[in-house]
């Protein structure tokens, strides 16, 4: 009889750790119930988590780059974390966790090269057998560039001053963006004070390109 009990009470622990190991998606931004999870995460017995959402790359079993996704409690449903449908993240599976990278596409590289570069870090931790989820911080790393290049743009800018005229605003602004980010102050006062500094009015994916620009600098540089 007591081996019988033991052989049940294994099987039935068994069972639920199945059931968690092979927990289904919830209702999210980017998932619906039932939906196969991106990345599974099953720390403990009692600690499993999914990550659910718009997969853009595979690059092994542990990572992934992803959009507008969830991550989800596997016990309660509970959404952890969420990142919305403008927000790109390398999402990192580890024996501790998750560790999110967010990205954002700016003229970083070469000759102004439009790059993916880090500008968050997240970890989703199970510490004592709870879920701990960190605060997102700023993670961008401020990089060495072609002072001759910048130079040569901003003086393009003040030639273009109260003129009204911007043939590539995307690309002025994500320049800017870069430069700010980076510690150019005069880069900074620019952005900030864009339409009035050229006497231009943005509307649509500009002006939302530039409200964007903003929060981001300003969340960066505190």
């Amino acid at each position: 009889m007591k081996n019988l009990l033991t052989s049940l009470i294994a099987a039935l622990s068994i069972s639920l750790t199945a059931q968690a190991t092979s927990c289904g998606c919830f209702n999210g931004i980017g998932s619906t119930k039932g939906d196969k999870p991106n990345l599974t995460i099953a720390l403990t017995d009692e600690v499993t988590f999914v990550v659910c959402g718009f997969e853009l790359e595979k690059y092994n079993e542990n990572e992934i780059l992803i959009s507008e996704f969830n991550i989800f409690n596997c016990q309660s449903g509970e959404a952890l974390v969420e990142y919305d449908a403008v927000q790109t993240c390398k999402v990192l599976k580890n024996e501790t966790g998750l560790q999110i990278s967010e990205l954002k596409l700016l003229p970083a590289g070469e000759n102004w090269n439009w790059k993916q570069v880090k500008i968050g870090f997240q970890q989703v931790l199970v510490k004592e057998k709870k879920i701990v989820v960190q605060e997102q911080k700023p993670a961008f790393e401020k990089v060495v560039f072609n002072n001759t290049l910048v130079d040569s743009f901003i003086s393009e800018l003040h030639e273009r001053k109260g003129t009204g005229k911007l043939e590539n605003p995307e690309e002025i602004l994500g320049r800017l963006e870069f430069l700010a980010l980076n510690g150019i102050q005069e880069a900074k006062d620019i952005l900030y004070d864009f339409e009035n500094y050229f006497a231009f009015e943005t509307d649509g994916a500009i002006a939302e390109q530039w409200g964007a620009a903003v929060a981001t600098v300003k969340w960066a540089n505190g």
